[in-house]
């Protein structure tokens, strides 16, 4: 994931039965994708954030199909899923001030929302900074490192809790968006990362 922007050379080489983007995973499960398979994804990008982190990197930003689905035993009742960022052109390097250093326009298909009509296959899901960020149309531009808490926290919104919300999430009350899964682990973590200030966010799911 960090191949060419990381201060280490590193690979990885993944078996798998099945590689798919996420989008075509969540279509086949109309509703909501399943309790487990939520905490897995968001285990699985929680670790990628915390090393990407750890090179002073991050995502400002997530559209639903910069995560990869891979099946281990697809066959099997009890497949095995894994996930994976991979898309390494939201990659960017965190400065002094725990901002993400945007230094170049981002393509039209990795702004438009998760209000965009379905023909829209890569949805996109933005903190209110990021969102200001579009507005702003200038580059370099400096955005919270923890932005993509937020653009996550959205994306698991559509993917487990309500499809129509999560575009709708900055003109609802959260409170009333989470009332079905109160209590539950992905319910706090939510709470935690859907803070609208960006210093008040913690990507905890325990």
């Amino acid at each position: 994931m960090t191949s060419h922007k990381g201060k280490s050379n590193s690979s990885l080489t993944v078996t798998a039965d099945k590689i798919e983007p996420l989008s075509s995973y969540v279509k086949r499960h109309k509703k909501h994708i399943e309790y487990q398979v939520i905490e897995k994804l968001i285990e699985s990008v929680g670790r990628q954030l915390q090393h990407l982190e750890r090179e002073n990197m991050g995502i400002a930003s997530f559209n639903i199909d910069d995560i990869t689905v891979f099946h281990t035993d697809a066959d099997a009742a009890n497949d095995a899923i894994h996930f994976a960022i991979t898309n390494e052109d939201k990659i960017h390097d965190i400065n002094d001030d725990n901002y993400l250093v945007i230094t170049a326009p981002y393509p039209k298909e990795y702004t438009a929302t998760a209000t965009a009509t379905a023909t829209a296959k890569n949805k996109g899901f933005h903190s209110p900074e990021f969102n200001e960020f579009i507005k702003a149309k200038t580059v370099p531009y400096n955005i919270h490192f923890k932005s993509g808490y937020y653009s996550f926290g959205l994306l698991c919104l559509y993917c487990y809790v309500s499809r129509a919300d999560a575009a709708a999430a900055s003109e609802k009350d959260l409170n009333d968006i989470l009332a079905p899964i109160i209590d539950t682990k992905i319910y706090w973590f939510l709470k935690q990362v859907l803070q609208e200030n960006p210093n008040a966010r913690r990507y905890i799911c325990v």
